[in-house]
C-alpha cells in the first residue's frame, strides 16, 4: 500500500472508531473497535517512519508524530477501558478515562485528516515550503 493509501486509511480508520464505540452499540462492537484501534497504532507508527524518511516539508513530519502520540496516548486508555469493562476494576474511573478517549479520538480524526490532504497536496505540488523557499519534487514511493 503506498503512503498516500495509507494516510487515507487512518482517516476512514479514525471514522469507524467513532461509529464502532461500544458504549453505544453494546459488548459485540469491543473486540472489532480494539482491533481497529492496533491497525491505527501500525499505521501511524509506520506512516510517522515514513514520512520521517522522506524530504517532505517539516510540518508534515511534525503532524505525523504528534498523530503516532496520540494513537498511542489513545492506546494506552483504550487498554485501560477494555481492562475496566471486562474485569470490572476501577469502575469508578470509567468515566474519567472515557472522556479523554473520546476527546483523543477526535483529535485523531482532524490530525489524519489534515495529514493526508498536505501530503496529497504536497505531492501533487500544490504547496511550497516556506522555510526553502521551494516545492521538493515527489517521491517515488
Amino acid at each position: 500500500m503506498q503512503l498516500w493509501q495509507r494516510l487515507y486509511a487512518m482517516v476512514w480508520l479514525a471514522f469507524f472508531e467513532f461509529v464502532l464505540i461500544p458504549r453505544w452499540l453494546g459488548g459485540f462492537a469491543a473486540p472489532i473497535h480494539a482491533l481497529l484501534g492496533v491497525l491505527m497504532l501500525a499505521l501511524a507508527l509506520r506512516n510517522a517512519r515514513s514520512l520521517a524518511a522522506l524530504p517532505v516539508p517539516a510540518r508534515l513530519k511534525r503532524i505525523s508524530r504528534a498523530t503516532a502520540n496520540l494513537v498511542i496516548g489513545q492506546a494506552v486508555l483504550g487498554a485501560g477501558l477494555g481492562v475496566m469493562l471486562y474485569t470490572g476494576l476501577f469502575s469508578r474511573a470509567y468515566t474519567w478515562v472515557d472522556i479523554p478517549h473520546l476527546v483523543l479520538a477526535c483529535a485523531i480524526l482532524a490530525q489524519t485528516g489534515s495529514l493526508a490532504t498536505s501530503y496529497d497536496m504536497w505531492e501533487d505540488r500544490e504547496c511550497v515550503d516556506k522555510e526553502r523557499g521551494t516545492t521538493d519534487p515527489p517521491p517515488v514511493v
